[in-house]
């Protein structure tokens, strides 16, 4: 069987016997039937328990766009320009727009990267901040029923009209992504975010759960409290295309966004397996290991002990997180780097956690573009330099008649084990 392995903005090709694959785990078949700019238009018409965004806004107002940063596969530049075109036919000027890149903890995209989030036009025209900018200010508005207090970035505070454009994908301890993430953690103080994801080792801080997990509740009271007047958010099948597009109330939003996702998304594995052969869905999912991570956690949940996982991931921005890069170097165990973080959490530190509980219970074989010495010693990681070598190398760990599980969109599908081997 030949498989096209997604890795940075080209693909990995992956030749391997009939005989020597479990199961090819891929999201089903989802193509886009009209184009996005109709699927747009449609939700811009008829919003989801919501007046349509041209009887919200006014003339004379000031309105802030909060749009995904540079580690996110959303179409804001599709989606974008429908909003912005609405607002100009109500007669708001541009100069009274501002478009938030929601940040969170993440480095402020630098120009380059903005012209690729927004398109170089929008980018030089509008007003762009980010939540991490050196002069953002955040303002207090309340606490959570967890004792959280809420600070959220002012710039989103003080607008008149306040609107999130964003896409809804799995996320590894939120559920899912999209809507009140955009808030919490996008334009969220860093102490807040980090008092909301100390929440993750909840039992139903999970991969497809909103129901009872704390955390993602959390999260939609930072966006009740601060404040959205009009969502947008879009689902993407495999190839990145709009496949859905909701508009309006961001909790009706998301229930139609999670729907969708679960369709295409969630799939059920018969086994776990020996040896896993997973990627981090190419760019942007793998632009660093710190993003990359989350196709590794998943490989967990269908992995054996002591099996293999080998994942591939380009990383072309490195690790990606200097807290991150600081934890594995410090805490060499997942239980210590949980004790860590229970006693403070810490914005990056989490990803340490999940890389040393993959990496003591499995083989992590690595296909990228860090130096090899860095791999082996810090992260504690097995180097190859292509698939024929991470084949080798698996074989001799599992055995020569291991059978593996090959998942090419590791990041955003939902692995749901259904029996043990």
């Amino acid at each position: 069987m030949h498989v096209k392995l997604p890795y940075g903005e080209g693909y990995k090709d992956l030749e391997l016997a009939d005989d020597h694959i479990l199961d090819l785990i891929t999201p089903k078949p989802f193509p886009a039937t009209e184009p996005a700019e109709t699927l747009i238009h449609n939700a811009l018409q008829h919003p989801l328990g919501s007046a349509p965004l041209k009887e919200i806004a006014k003339k004379g107002q000031t309105v802030i766009i909060v749009v995904d940063d540079y580690t996110r596969p959303c179409p804001t530049k599709l989606m974008l320009p429908p909003i912005l075109n609405e607002l100009s036919t109500i007669g708001i000027n541009h100069s009274d727009i501002t478009i938030l890149i929601a940040t969170g903890t993440h480095t402020p995209p630098d120009q380059t990267r903005i012209n690729k989030i927004l398109g170089e036009e929008i980018a030089t025209t509008y007003s762009v901040i980010s939540n991490t900018d050196p002069d953002a200010q955040h303002i207090e508005i309340g606490k959570s029923k967890n004792g959280n207090t809420f600070r959220i970035n002012k710039a989103y505070l003080d607008a008149d009209v306040k609107i999130i454009i964003g896409d809804i994908e799995y996320h590894y301890f939120a559920g899912y992504g999209g809507t009140r993430k955009s808030i919490l953690p996008g334009v969220s103080h860093e102490d807040t975010i980090q008092e909301n994801h100390k929440l993750m080792f909840d039992e139903n801080s999970n991969t497809g759960i909103l129901k009872g997990n704390i955390l993602s509740e959390e999260m939609f009271e930072g966006l009740h409290a601060a404040g959205c007047d009009f969502c947008i958010n879009a689902g993407l099948n495999s190839k990145h295309q709009i496949v859905g597009c909701w508009s309006g109330d961001p909790d009706l939003v998301m229930e139609r966004g999670t729907q969708l996702v679960d369709t295409l998304y969630k799939q059920q594995v018969c086994v776990e397996s020996d040896l896993t052969i997973i990627t981090a869905n190419g760019s942007p999912h793998d632009i660093n290991l710190y993003q990359a991570t989350k196709a590794l956690y998943n490989a967990t949940n269908i992995t054996k002990e002591n099996g293999t996982i080998i994942l591939l991931a380009q990383c072309p921005d490195g690790i990606g997180n200097a807290i991150y890069e600081e934890w594995l170097n410090s805490y060499k165990t997942a239980a210590e780097t949980e004790a860590a973080l229970k006693k403070h959490f810490i914005m990056g530190a989490h990803k340490a956690y999940y890389h040393r509980n993959a990496t003591e219970k499995h083989h992590v074989i690595l296909i990228s573009g860090l130096e090899a010495s860095l791999v082996k010693d810090s992260l504690n990681m097995i180097p190859a330099a292509d698939l024929d070598e991470a084949l080798s190398l698996a074989y001799h760990q599992q055995g020569k008649d291991a059978k593996a599980l090959i998942v090419p969109q590791g990041t955003t599908t939902h692995l749901v084990c259904s029996g043990t081997k």
